[in-house]
């Protein structure tokens, strides 16, 4: 039997039973049925602050080698040990939320002075929810995540974009949007 997918899986949302981690948690079952060994962070629920930019990791290529002591490291550290990466967050004011902003600002960490990208080869993928249509923000942050991908050299996969996500028991009724969370998580390969 061959090597499991190694997925991180990275949820922005304050609200635990929410829109967006309903959405992801039927990426994580589907990912689950087809064999892939998770580790999900729940980043509202971390203490860790925003990159500083002082670029101490740059000149480490083996690492994310960020200089910051907080809970975010073991992220850092478990995205390089993924073969896949998905961040999932609720649209706020046209962006993703603030933990989820601030956790991508420190993959800065990746980005290494040699040229060398630490997601070189890993699979991106998206998961937003907003309450408006697609024009209200969440086609910014499929757009940021796809950039984020390409700059890293890293294989963008797709977004889950649930759109009029506005109560969370609509949502888990939402059909269409478990069609989507099933065919991601068929996207991402070993």
């Amino acid at each position: 039997m061959g090597k499991k997918l190694k997925v991180v899986l990275l949820n922005g949302s304050p609200r635990r039973k929410g829109n967006t981690a309903t959405a992801l948690g039927w990426v994580e079952q589907a990912l689950e049925e087809q064999g892939a060994k998770l580790r999900r962070h729940e980043l509202h629920w971390l203490a860790f602050r925003g990159c500083l930019h002082c670029d101490s990791c740059k000149r480490r290529d083996e690492a994310p080698a960020c200089k910051l002591r907080d809970d975010l490291r073991e992220v850092l550290d478990d995205v390089v040990w993924a073969d896949a990466l998905v961040v999932a967050s609720p649209v706020y004011c046209w962006k993703v939320s603030g933990p989820t902003a601030a956790a991508l600002d420190r993959f800065y960490c990746f980005f290494k002075e040699s040229g060398r990208s630490l997601i070189e080869g890993k699979q991106v993928a998206g998961v937003f929810t907003a309450g408006g249509d697609k024009r209200d923000g969440l086609d910014l942050c499929v757009e940021m995540l796809k950039r984020l991908s390409a700059y890293g050299r890293a294989a963008y996969r797709g977004s889950l974009a649930g759109v009029r996500c506005d109560e969370p028991a609509q949502t888990r009724e939402r059909k269409d949007l478990q069609r989507q969370a099933r065919a991601l998580a068929a996207r991402l390969k070993r």
